[in-house]
């Protein structure tokens, strides 16, 4: 797309809207000042009545003949009728291409736009809302465009403007609102159902009926934690977004946190027992990457607690998200997304305290392997992990490790008779498995202290 230049040649307040314009008489300017004053007026009483936005920018498609749009970045945008009923996904790719290049305090000329399809759009900056950048768009559909169509875009954008910022004030207000409630919900200070339905009421907040919820926490990549300024706008971005692959959370920071409330679909009634924790990976992997899109943090991970059916129990999933968090920060797990659910050993192991039983257990197991690497021993610890990664499969072991498959046989026998174990023997092998693991959470605690 490409901006049109308007000709400034022709006199009177109509010149140079149009391609195909001309200097009109004086009657005619009369006329079309005339209209230009109704359709303000009309405007004007539309919006002091409390029509809103959308019937704004429907009466603007009734008054001017051609569909309008008003957009404010990053992507809140209202489409008249013809908009909402055609293609509604492509306009708003279209629509959002259009908003000014920057924010500098005063809004850019008004001017043409010619789009790829080859139509074009009058477009109209709006001042800065809350440091967002903002349009007041008319499209050139219906009809060529005519002096007038732009004269009412230009003069109509400061009525849009104001009618904008008063939405997004009461928007913010509201928004505090939302984050006590969350907080509260998610900190259990709700005690009753009625109590959360009536401040869920009164913040507006909606969740899916046909869906459980669980509690989730976003862990980010950098190596330092966001301050509460930044998690508050991430909330405030997560929670206006559109998401396309998954149920829309709510966001909410909770201290040092940012949590998320997700709603997770039920099961069909065959899956309920086998499957029960797999609608809420789905969930987690389905917004993962919608989150990573949207806050630009492509190592984002997620950590959440059990799906619960009833809203008092949300404190109860938090509680567990918090353990997958801690669980996966300690044992290094590598995974995008870790739900309580899926913790398996790790939530037992984690539960073991320091102590002198459990250093003897390294210490016959765990260490050995460890003090024989430092002697140049071979890889054996790293060795022994892929082995029971790979199933004690020794081919897919010597691929994995790249190394020669006499080399991992070696290393294999080598660690037998260092730890005096069979791996052929079931017991000793789960001894082993246990003994990596409780070193791997010993390291890694090490590391998070």
């Amino acid at each position: 797309m490409s901006a049109i230049p308007r000709k400034d040649s022709m006199s009177g307040l109509f010149a140079g809207a149009s391609d195909k314009s001309f200097v009109p008489t004086a009657l005619e300017e009369t006329v079309r000042l005339s209209d230009l004053h109704a359709r303000i007026q009309r405007l004007s009483r539309l919006l002091l009545e409390g029509g809103g936005l959308y019937a704004f920018v429907d009466e603007m498609q009734t008054l001017l003949g051609q569909p309008a749009a008003l957009v404010l970045e990053p992507d809140r945008i209202w489409l008249s009728a013809d908009l909402r009923e055609g293609e509604p996904d492509r306009e708003r790719k279209l629509l959002l291409a259009m908003l000014p290049p920057s924010v500098s305090g005063e809004p850019q000329a008004a001017g043409y736009v010619k789009l790829t399809d080859g139509g074009r759009a009058f477009v109209s900056p709006l001042s800065a809302v809350g440091g967002k950048r903002a349009s007041l768009v008319l499209l050139e559909r219906r009809r060529p465009f005519e002096a007038i169509d732009a004269a009412s875009v230009e003069r109509l954008a400061p009525l849009a403007g104001l009618e904008l910022a008063n939405v997004e004030a009461v928007r913010e207000v509201e928004s505090r609102y939302l984050d006590r409630f969350l907080q509260d919900w998610l900190n259990g200070k709700i005690v009753s159902e009625n109590d959360w339905k009536l401040r869920a009421e009164v913040c507006g907040c909606v969740l899916p009926k046909r869906a459980k919820l669980c509690a989730a926490l976003v862990g980010f990549s950098g190596p330092e934690v966001p301050s509460g300024e930044r998690l508050a706008e991430l909330a405030a971005l997560i929670r206006s977004a559109s998401f396309h692959q998954a149920e829309p959370p709510l966001a909410v920071p909770v201290g040092a946190e940012l949590a998320l409330i997700v709603p997770v679909p039920f099961p069909l009634s065959h899956q309920r027992e086998l499957h029960a924790a797999a609608p809420a990976d789905s969930a987690l992997r389905g917004l993962l990457g919608e989150l990573r899109s949207l806050t630009g943090d492509a190592g984002l991970r997620l950590f959440a607690g059990r799906a619960i059916e009833r809203p008092e129990l949300l404190p109860v999933s938090l509680s567990q998200a918090r353990r997958a968090r801690q669980v996966s920060e300690v044992c290094g797990m590598a995974e995008d997304s870790v739900t309580y659910d899926r913790l398996g050993v790790y939530s037992l192991l984690y539960l073991i305290p320091s102590g002198e039983e459990r250093e003897q257990f390294l210490q016959r197991y765990s260490q050995p392997l460890q003090q024989a690497d430092r002697r140049g021993g071979g890889r054996l610890a790293e060795t022994l992990e892929m082995f029971f990664r790979c199933n004690g499969n020794i081919k897919l072991t010597s691929k994995r490790l790249f190394a020669h498959y006499n080399t991992v046989v070696y290393r294999l026998e080598k660690i037998q008779q260092i730890l005096s174990v069979s791996l052929d023997d079931p017991e000793d092998r789960l001894q082993l498995q246990l003994a990596l693991r409780l070193g791997q959470m010993s390291s890694g605690s090490a590391e998070t202290n």
